[in-house]
């Protein structure tokens, strides 16, 4: 519509102007001029016209056509609301080229203005709710005033002008209940923010019927009436949320959001509002001055962009004060120039003109010695009167130079770090994360004692600082980055809004946290560029202080080592024995004391082959061979011990080095298998155990882990079958149970085996049902069809078998499935449990066996609306 509205006023420009405009139904529009012919003539306002020069129109088209390009007299009838039928003749006239930018200039222009704030505040903070309704106003407004010409002469979009009222209004009413912030009531019921929506359609409804469908021809003034009422109820309802936002919010940058809002939806909407919108809220026909209504409107979306922006591009007030600096630097120039004329005049006591060369010889040599000091002492008083009393960022870093000398001691480090930036800045708290090269994380330190999280090298905000050249301000009041979005309850442990990163010869050896300013205005551009300068100064110290705690730790650890080696030995489960090069214990750990028996001061600085009558020979041969040939040697053994028993050993032999690299003797590392293999004994009998009643995969995936093995299930998508051999009591009360026996197995093996080919879980055998279900342990996608097919193939396999039977012993299956939540897992003890499923799906499927008929498989409605393009089923009645 933008783009065609020029061609369309353009056109229109052409034809015959009669001297009035026509709303829909060429409804006489109440716009109007007295120098214009019709109104001249007396045509009133709101008369239909239905005729020229005897020929019935009904739409502008007609109009046109009907005039043919002619200028001369034209006879138009109109008829009023009460039927009365009215006579003019008019004489038409071009529409002059002042007359169109006044009625269509103006207005589009508006239109276009606003459109484009809206497109560039969305752009800028697209993630928000609010910013689409915004986006939607903004939209809708410049449909309203870019096509206000349009409604009023070609019409080709006026079915859209129409629902643009509606959506203005609408769009109104999302911003007063979400914008800066959603009010309280919102954030409790999120649903709250339909009832726009719902408004907007319900007047959307008779908007349409009354242009394409209308009841009268007058039909649509009053639905526009109610829409101007609904648009000055979103103006004032917006105005008064951010009224209450400025009195009662807590947080500083929405109560300069909503002032400055307020302050340019009262430039915007004030005019419209007592000129036209009240009156016509309340029934009174007024004349509306478009070209005074209008331009004011584009102040509220420059309003609500510079509200935007101001806090989310921080160069906003620096552009804002460099363009009001150079503003004023222009305009002392010339108040320069012309007070030197003066001057010049009163000292020669003679007119100085203008273009005297002396004067401009004179000026030009006094703007090119005093413009830029000029500029810089208004930029400072900008900066003073507009944006409050700046820090002397310059001096801070001066002095902290001087007082940050290279000094191992953190606290003294810390301590005029933060001193400096709480007097510059005054931040709530302030962090400082280093990284530790031991942890792998960034330790927060604080010479206050302030608590906070380590944060691990992979947290999303120290990547997110690797990768950001400058500081990061992430306050509450905006969405996080896109990068951080994902992870903002993790950032937010944090507890503060700026972050700089600490960097050291490309690495990154920590970052600066500051929390909010304790005057609750935001951190400025200049504010994050200090904190870079502050970082790159005392980087150096940092790294200084962490190297330094990283030696002292080291230190440390090299005294505790042999300690600690002692304490490694002592507790270890393996046995370790060292020898030297003939062959005697120089270390002999409590692990291989206790695998092998001996006590330890039995076995140091004894010869190997003195430890054990049989083992200990067994270690010196292979010790020896580790030895000649300079390898590592790994061998089984299963001794039997004296007061152990048999054992099951596994013995590791390799050189031992010193640190240059000469061989002094030999390890060898004893571990004791004996547990293991009595364990993997068990758990092979529990495999035989599981393989006779679950499938293979089933069977391994609780065996894997002991884990799996848990009393407590879990609560999950299940397919349940039940089948039972039908009529199987009466049978199996004249059969020989021998017999019976043979017969029950046959029947129970073919639905076993084919549970088990779909990969199906066995659950249990009941007598002679089967239950078995899919999608645990293991997920199955498809488990709904795996679960039918199984049932189907049930039937196949049945029905083979029972013809190879003799006739009293050919049976059916009847056969239930369903599927949904059920509770799965082992039932029972650990030394005696059963993995099944539990639950009202499981009941259900049960039902469903015991009403199905012999051969029958009934499905719930679940299971066949998730096979139905594979099955072919026919409806049954509902189960009593």
């Amino acid at each position: 519509m933008l783009v065609l509205a020029p061609f369309w006023a353009l056109q229109w420009q052409r034809q015959p102007f009669l001297g009035l405009f026509l709303e829909p139904h060429l409804v006489v529009s109440q716009v109007r001029r007295a120098d214009w012919p019709a109104r001249q003539a007396g045509v009133p306002d709101y008369a239909q016209l239905i005729a020229v020069n005897g020929q019935k129109v009904e739409k502008g088209l007609q109009v046109s056509a009907v005039l043919r390009g002619q200028f001369a007299p034209a006879r138009l009838t109109f008829r009023q609301q009460d039927g009365t039928a009215l006579e003019y003749t008019v004489r038409p006239r071009n529409f002059r080229s002042g007359e169109l930018f006044l009625w269509f200039g103006i207005p589009y222009l508006v239109g276009l203005a606003i459109w484009g704030i809206g497109v560039w505040a969305y752009r800028l903070s697209a993630e928000r709710r609010s910013a689409a309704a915004f986006l939607n106003f903004t939209s809708a407004a410049s449909v309203i005033t870019a096509g206000y010409f349009d409604m009023n002469t070609t019409q080709h979009f006026l079915l859209g002008w129409s629902l643009s009222l509606a959506v203005a209004g609408g769009a109104l009413l999302y911003l007063a209940l979400d914008f800066p912030r959603p009010i309280p009531l919102v954030r409790r019921f999120q649903r709250l923010h339909v009832i726009p929506a719902l408004l907007t359609f319900a007047f959307a409804i008779p908007l349409t019927r009354e242009i394409l469908w209308p009841s009268s021809p007058w039909g649509y003034i009053p639905v526009w009436l109610a829409s101007y009422g609904m648009i000055s109820l979103g103006i004032l309802s917006f105005l008064g949320s951010l009224i209450l936002r400025v009195a009662r919010s807590r947080s500083p940058i929405v109560r300069q959001q909503s002032r400055i809002i307020v302050f340019g939806a009262a430039l915007a909407f004030g005019p419209i509002m007592v000129t036209f919108l009240l009156p016509s809220a309340f029934g009174q026909l007024v004349r509306f001055q478009a070209q005074i209504a209008f331009p004011s409107l584009v102040f509220f979306p420059l309003s609500v962009a510079y509200a935007l922006v101001r806090y989310r591009m921080l160069d906003v007030d620096r552009w804002m004060s460099v363009t009001l600096g150079y503003g004023l630097a222009a305009t002392a120039a010339v108040g320069l120039y012309y007070a030197l004329l003066t001057l010049i005049s009163v000292l020669t006591s003679r007119q100085a003109l203008p273009n005297d060369p002396l004067v401009i010889a004179l000026y030009l040599f006094l703007l090119v010695i005093s413009l830029n000091p000029l500029r810089r002492l208004m930029m400072r008083a900008i900066d003073r009167l507009f944006y409050r009393t700046r820090a002397d960022y310059r001096r801070s870093l001066m002095h902290l130079s001087q007082q940050l000398s290279i000094s191992p001691e953190m606290e003294h480090t810390l301590h005029l770090l933060e001193q400096e930036l709480h007097d510059t800045l005054a931040p709530q708290r302030v962090l400082v994360y280093l990284y530790d090269d031991g942890e792998a994380q960034y330790r927060p330190h604080s010479s206050r004692s302030l608590s906070a999280p380590s944060l691990a090298a992979e947290h999303p905000l120290p990547q997110a600082l690797q990768d950001s050249p400058t500081s990061l301000w992430l306050p509450e009041s905006r969405p996080l980055p896109p990068t951080l979005a994902p992870f903002e309850e993790q950032v937010r442990q944090v507890n503060c809004e700026v972050y700089t990163p600490l960097r050291y010869k490309g690495q990154m050896i920590g970052f600066l946290a500051l929390g909010k300013r304790r005057s609750g205005e935001p951190y400025s551009r200049d504010d994050l560029e200090f904190l870079d300068a502050i970082a790159g100064q005392s980087a150096l110290a940092l790294e200084n202080v962490r190297l330094f705690a990283n030696l002292q730790a080291t230190l440390n650890e090299t005294l505790e080592m042999k300690n600690l080696m002692d304490d490694i030995f002592a507790s270890m489960s393996s046995g370790v024995i060292t020898t030297d090069m003939q062959h005697k214990i120089t270390l002999f750990n409590q692990a291989a004391s206790r695998i092998l028996g001996i006590p330890l001061e039995e076995a140091l600085g004894k010869p190997m082959s003195r430890l054990l009558p049989g083992l200990g020979e067994r270690i010196l041969q292979v010790a020896e061979f580790t030895l000649s040939h300079n390898k590592v040697v790994n061998e089984e053994l299963a001794p039997v011990l004296p007061g152990r028993g048999s054992l099951y050993l596994h013995l590791s032999c390799s050189p031992l080095r010193d640190a240059h690299a000469d061989t002094k003797g030999a390890t060898i590392v004893i571990d004791d298998l004996t547990e293991q293999r009595k364990l993997a004994a068990e758990r092979e009998r529990i495999r035989q155990t599981f393989g006779r009643v679950v499938a293979p995969r089933v069977r391994d995936r609780l065996l894997s882990d002991p884990g799996n093995l848990q009393l407590d299930g879990i609560r999950q998508p299940l397919t349940v079958l039940f089948a039972d051999i039908h009529n199987f009591t009466p049978f199996s009360e004249n059969t020989p149970p021998e017999t019976l026996f043979h017969v029950l197995n046959s029947y129970l093996s073919i639905a076993a085996d084919v549970v088990l080919a779909e990969e199906g879980t066995l659950d249990k055998f009941m007598g002679d049902a089967v239950m078995a279900f899919w999608n645990a342990p293991d997920r199955q996608p498809d488990h709904v069809l795996r679960a039918v097919r199984a049932a189907w193939k049930i039937r196949q396999a049945v029905e083979i078998h029972r013809a190879r039977q003799p006739r009293d012993q050919r049976l059916f299956f009847s056969i239930g499935i369903n599927t949904g939540e059920a509770m799965v897992g082992n039932v029972g003890t650990r030394e005696l449990f059963n993995y099944t499923a539990i639950g009202d799906a499981v009941n259900f499927a049960q039902r469903l066996e015991a009403a199905a008929l012999p051969g029958q498989i009934l499905l719930a409605e679940a299971v066949y609306r998730q096979v139905a393009d594979a099955v072919v089923a026919r409806q049954l009645p509902p189960l009593e």
